[in-house]
């Protein structure tokens, strides 16, 4: 067994997010199209030393360094599915991602986990690996393969799409977020009409070789202003001073641009001096 490994754990952006309606185990039924990003959170798994999980990086204030951190959850419920044992393991994540932002990287450190640790504990394999994704949340699955996907069910029944081809993407992260987000999103959407779905469908059978941040389809979109009453400015100033459409990156409350690549500098360097941190990335294919 190797005394280190170490993988990258992507951010994703939701090019399309439609919520169908509540399921009677308490989640919702959404289908959307998950986009892999350049932007990475970098993971190492260590064996024989400290057991337990270090942050560190950019981003490191707000993700939690203890057992809740859904990293370790991963680890833990896979060595108990396997007949494996965390003693001695320690995970180091130095993250870039932004966290409670909408962009899913405490589901991709997860993922990635799961997926160094399958390298070394043999009865790890691929059904398990899903098995064991699924049950952690809902995003953890497409960060399994990540490129360009369909989720439904509550998002971890995943398919792959064709690639979309190559396109910048500008993050716009503000200096807020709330507790218990995703869930108070979904509870607030509870009280809309949910949507009628297909959008995420027709991206499925004809994905489109150009994207922009006109065709993104977000329900949380709906009541984002309700939960974050400061966005609805930031979203202004950021399309006055960028003179292009932005949207709403998952559950929020990160904001993000898409358009052709090669542009993308343009878009950041015209958001600089808004109330917000600005990361130019681009989309990334499947692993």
């Amino acid at each position: 067994m190797p005394d280190v490994l170490r993988g990258r754990a992507p951010a994703k952006v939701n090019l399309v997010l439609e919520v169908l309606g509540t399921r009677d185990d308490g989640f919702h039924e959404i289908d959307t199209i998950f986009q892999e990003l350049a932007l990475a959170d970098e993971v190492t798994a260590s064996f024989g030393g400290h057991t337990g999980v270090v942050i560190d990086g950019p981003f490191a204030a707000g993700t939690p360094a203890d057992a809740t951190n859904l990293a370790w959850c991963a680890a833990e419920l896979l060595a108990r599915r396997t007949g494996a044992s965390t003693d001695g393991l320690g995970i180091s994540i130095t993250k870039h991602i932004p966290p409670a932002g909408g962009l899913g990287g405490g589901a991709s450190d997860a993922a990635t986990t799961l997926r160094l640790l399958a390298t070394v504990w043999p009865e790890a394999t691929p059904p398990v690996l899903t098995e064991v994704a699924a049950a952690i949340g809902s995003d953890e699955a497409f960060f399994l393969g990540g490129g360009t996907a369909r989720g439904t069910g509550r998002g971890e029944h995943v398919a792959p799409c064709r690639p979309l081809p190559p396109h910048d993407v500008v993050l716009f992260v503000p200096p807020f977020s709330i507790e218990r987000k995703t869930a108070r999103m979904f509870a607030a959407l509870d009280r809309h009409r949910f949507d009628r779905g297909g959008m995420a469908a027709r991206f499925f059978a004809e994905p489109p070789h150009r994207f922009a941040s006109e065709d993104v389809c977000n329900a949380f979109e709906r009541v984002a202003f309700e939960l974050f009453p400061a966005l609805a400015g930031l979203w202004q100033e950021l399309e006055a001073r960028t003179g292009s459409a932005v949207r709403l990156a998952g559950a929020g409350p990160t904001l993000f641009w898409i358009g052709p690549a090669g542009s993308g500098g343009d878009i950041a360097r015209a958001a600089a001096g808004a109330a917000c941190r600005v990361i130019p990335t681009r989309t990334a294919p499947a692993r």
